[in-house]
């Protein structure tokens, strides 16, 4: 798997890792994953409609703390993150055709 990971200050030539592995250590479907898991919390995002939920940002803010440079690289974590922000994003029930409040992660 190759990747595309632009997540921090330590990206090769200011452009982003491109091979199997990020400057830091971080493997190709760690990127991968926490992409997928940044895409999930703006569905979250875009199905609260503007309206403040504590909790919600609360996990929203936990989970982009997961996506930091060298803090999270436990794949099981993230795939759980990502399965609890879009259980939390089809309980918000808005409905809408983005592609962000649709995706199911499949």
């Amino acid at each position: 798997m190759s990747m595309y990971c632009f997540q921090c200050q330590e990206t090769m030539q200011n452009i982003g890792c491109r091979f199997n592995k990020g400057v830091c250590g971080k493997p190709a479907k760690t990127a991968c994953l926490q992409d997928a898991l940044v895409y999930a919390l703006k569905g979250i995002a875009l199905a609260s409609d503007g309206k403040y939920d504590r909790d919600n940002g609360l996990f929203i803010a936990k989970s982009l703390f997961a996506t930091i440079t060298n803090a999270n690289f436990d794949d099981e974590r993230i795939v759980a993150l990502i399965k609890e922000a879009l259980q939390r994003r089809d309980a918000l029930n808005y409905k809408c055709d983005c592609e962000a409040i649709t995706w199911t992660g499949k």
